[in-house]
């Protein structure tokens, strides 16, 4: 009788067997009560006294076997079925169901239907409903001998089923309403709960944006969701998007400003530009800004067609409350990625210039020293010339423009894959993969004039290149380069030299090549 789905997730079943202990004490002391307020028939005391006490000697053995689940639920089940032989008993002993000690069947059918489940409730009553027809009868044809009631059927059985259907009905009724209540709020919870389980080892706010768009069209539901981010670049997708702080819809404004969600029927272009442009035809938009130290930013869902069925179940207050609150987990992680990103800079990017720095640098060209394919590498070294009568003549802070100037050159001019680096002062570094020390030079010459174009004040490099020879280490490298940027210093600044090493290199290549004279055919 007792339900094995989802009521037991609620209640578990050892508690439900120590309450319904607690039920059969209260019937079996109630019963006392009422015989003690009657008239106090010893035969009945025994009687009583005798069902009550084999009763609770049921009960006690239950609460203290140590059986497994489905004998549990078993016995749980027979001794519901024997509280209806009991109360039948019970019930006779005092007066019939005509008496006051009826209601102690719709007591045991309403505390059962919370103990238990509705459905347990409902069947508890259909046999309290058989059991009290079969003492009507018994009673009606002389088989028992009659209370007060005999003879009354079926006017005191009509009463009394009456009281106990309704009183089992109305709390099978309430209870089923708490029971979805809580199934939701437990359902809330666990959604919130896998996505912070998901967001703790994220490090990175698109993937995090991502995670809360999909929670937000996955358990709204959502036809669509995005996050919203303030800032610059090109970074739309279907999950995260950046939105200059210039161009930031009135919607998105308001729901910051009063730092709660907004609902609106239909974006108006006029008001909306960006949002109407994405979303054309969006119906039941709903922002929810992110809390402050996420930085700016908001979630914007369409529920679309969804949201007359959101309101239709009375689920839309709900779902917000569990929106915010996925909103409020997602802010933190924002926040945790946001610094972990910070510190990734930190710890690979120079602070002045923001192209990488030495340690980046040098493990990135040991990564390349020990791959052992056969593409070519190259590095170059590039000393700003006389950088020292620029910080004399223009003052530090005119030096660090300089310094900026020239990493934003050489990052503006070396392709996707090369690295530039800070290697010390006023030196940088080129790591250039698949080059050789030849095709180097012709790029290091590029970035050598959009540095003398860009600065100000005007400022010229000197460069060395050096190529990376087989069984080479990166120290071996940076040595070879450097000594070319000496060479460089040395032939009067303003110019690139590749490592003589290097050099001879590419001129022993190129005398190999078939039809040059001298070179094997």
């Amino acid at each position: 009788m007792v339900n094995p789905g989802g009521d037991a997730t609620f209640v578990p079943l050892s508690d439900r067997v120590r309450w319904t202990a607690v039920l059969r004490l209260l019937l079996v002391v109630t019963a006392a009560v009422l015989w003690w307020s009657g008239d106090r028939d010893p035969a009945t005391a025994r009687l009583l006294a005798a069902v009550g006490a084999g009763h609770l000697l049921l009960t006690g053995a239950l609460l203290l076997a140590r059986a497994g689940r489905s004998a549990t639920r078993a016995g749980l089940d027979a001794g519901l079925l024997l509280d209806s032989v009991a109360l039948v008993v019970g019930v006779h002993a005092l007066g019939g169901v005509q008496a006051p000690a009826a209601a102690l069947f719709a007591l045991h059918a309403a505390g059962t239907t919370l103990l238990t489940s509705f459905r347990t409730g409902v069947k508890v009553a259909g046999a309290h409903t058989v059991a009290v027809l079969c003492l009507v009868q018994a009673e009606a044809t002389g088989v028992l001998a009659g209370g007060p009631d005999a003879g009354a059927f079926p006017g005191g059985f009509t009463g009394f089923t009456a009281l106990l259907w309704a009183t089992t009905l109305g709390t099978a009724t309430f209870a089923a309403v708490n029971e979805r209540e809580l199934r939701r709020r437990r359902h809330d919870a666990e959604v919130l709960h896998r996505l912070l389980a998901d967001l703790v080892g994220v490090g990175d706010r698109a993937r995090v944006a991502s995670r809360l768009a999909r929670f937000a069209r996955e358990e709204l539901p959502a036809e669509r969701a995005l996050v919203v981010l303030t800032g610059e670049g090109d970074r739309s997708g279907e999950d995260v998007a950046l939105v200059p702080a210039r161009e930031v819809d009135e919607v998105l404004r308001r729901a910051g400003q009063e730092a709660r969600p907004v609902l609106v029927d239909a974006l108006d272009p006029a008001r909306d530009p960006w949002l109407a442009r994405r979303w054309p035809r969006a119906r039941g938009v709903v922002v929810v800004p992110l809390p402050p130290e996420a930085g700016r930013g908001w979630l914007v869902a369409d529920l679309g067609d969804a949201r007359q069925a959101v309101r239709a179940r009375g689920l839309e207050r709900r779902a917000l409350r569990a929106l915010e609150q996925a909103v409020s987990h997602a802010a933190l992680a924002l926040s945790r990625a946001e610094a972990l990103e910070a510190l990734r800079r930190a710890a690979t990017l120079d602070g002045l210039t923001g192209v990488a720095n030495r340690r980046t640098l040098d493990e990135a060209l040991a990564r390349a020293v020990a791959d052992d394919g056969a593409a070519p590498l190259s590095v170059a070294l590039l000393d700003v010339d006389h950088f020292k009568a620029v910080n004399d003549r223009h003052g530090h802070q005119a030096g660090d423009e300089v310094l900026r100037a020239v990493a934003a050159a050489a990052a503006s001019v070396v392709r996707e894959g090369d690295l530039v680096a800070r290697y010390g002062g006023e030196e940088f570094a080129v790591l250039l993969p698949r080059t050789t020390p030849a095709q180097a030079q012709v790029l290091v010459e590029r970035l050598r004039a959009a540095v003398a174009a860009s600065s100000d004040p005007r400022v010229t490099c000197s460069a060395g290149i050096a190529g990376a020879d087989a069984g080479a280490g990166a120290a071996d490298v940076l040595a070879a380069a450097d000594r070319a940027l000496y060479a460089a210093k040395a032939a009067g600044r303003d110019r690139s030299v590749v490592s003589p090493g290097a050099a001879a290199r590419a001129g022993a290549a190129a005398a190999g090549r078939p039809g040059t004279p001298g070179a094997p055919g």
